[in-house]
């Protein structure tokens, strides 16, 4: 098995089990109910968007380092390199990516139950729901997952949804010695009503089918 000859250490493994388990784990549930035909079509097709949307607005510029940013692997050990090749990098974090906006549509169902239609229309509890979860898990990222690979002065890429670049980045709050900015934060800023704006384009669509 590849990772077991990466050199991780015990930091390194909890790290690559956390990104293999929260990109594969989603991409396995959403094949198993779509071969069930228990899928709903409106969240096929927010996903599908959402994986495109993540991947192409910033996680790809990211990883590469694309405009006056580094890759990923100069932000990174060599035993993670190993155990998250760049090749795939991008992909695993497009698939989690995705994985937040689902839980988050999960989410909002659960908590708006007493509207039966939270993605009929655009309501601001609803997308106060998503917004506070997907800035939440974005600073955790920030802050825990991924402090030394996107935090901590890493020298992030240009992106369509990291508009400001590490031109501008001033930082929003601090944890200790650990830093939250606004380059590494702006993707979720601005995705985050283009996610629920998709969800209820779709669920209108699909007449919530």
């Amino acid at each position: 098995m590849w990772l077991v000859d990466c050199g991780l250490d015990l930091y390194e493994w909890r790290r690559t089990i956390v990104v293999l388990s929260s990109a594969i784990a989603p991409f396995i549930l959403a094949i198993y109910l779509l071969y069930k035909n228990q899928m709903k079509k409106w969240i096929t097709y927010t996903l599908l968007s959402s994986f495109l949307i993540a991947a192409f607005g910033w996680e790809i510029w990211v990883n590469f380092g694309l405009l006056e940013g580094d890759p990923v692997n100069l932000r990174r050990s060599e035993a993670l390199s190993c155990a998250l090749p760049m090749n795939v990098n991008w992909l695993l974090n497009s698939f989690a990516d995705t994985g937040i906006v689902w839980f988050g549509i999960i989410l909002v169902t659960w908590i708006c139950k007493e509207n039966s239609k939270p993605f009929n229309q655009f309501l601001w509890p609803a997308f106060s729901i998503l917004f506070i979860w997907f800035m939440a898990q974005n600073i955790f990222v920030e802050t825990i997952i991924y402090h030394n690979q996107v935090g901590g002065g890493a020298l992030l890429s240009w992106a369509p949804l990291m508009p400001l670049g590490s031109w501008f980045n001033p930082v929003l709050m601090s944890f200790g010695e650990r830093d939250v900015t606004l380059h590494s934060q702006s993707a979720w800023l601005i995705a985050s009503p283009i996610f629920y704006k998709i969800a209820i384009f779709f669920y209108q669509k699909t007449d919530g089918k």
